[in-house]
């Protein structure tokens, strides 16, 4: 039986505010990262806060844990390019719903130079 990977990885949690829903139903992180003090950003090699994403967990009683995601530099410009993050995941709904056009193999072009 495979392990299962633990989803709280502190116990240590510290009260750092509180907030409400805004007008579209959003709640702002903006206490929680003040309180983090760059400490993801320093740790992730991260550009900024905004290179941060949140994986969301909900249990049964209702609570939400958000647990940061850094984005590494090389894949932050696809986030910040809606029409490139779009198609990417248009793509991935196409393939699982088996939508595939099979071009064969590449293997050919394996040596060819890269200009």
């Amino acid at each position: 039986m495979a392990l299962k990977k633990r989803t709280v990885l502190s116990d240590k949690f510290e009260r750092v505010g509180e907030t409400g829903l805004d007008a579209k139903k959003r709640v702002s992180l903006s206490k929680a990262l003040a309180a983090l003090n760059g400490t993801l950003v320093k740790k992730s090699g991260a550009d900024k806060n905004g290179d941060l994403r949140f994986v969301i967990y909900t249990n049964d009683a209702g609570q939400i844990l958000l647990s940061p995601q850094p984005i590494s530099p090389h894949e932050a410009w696809l986030y910040r390019n809606p029409k490139a993050l779009a198609s990417l995941r248009r793509g991935i709904e196409q393939a699982a719903r088996g939508e595939l056009h099979d071009l064969g193999s590449f293997a050919k072009y394996a040596d060819d130079e890269i200009d």
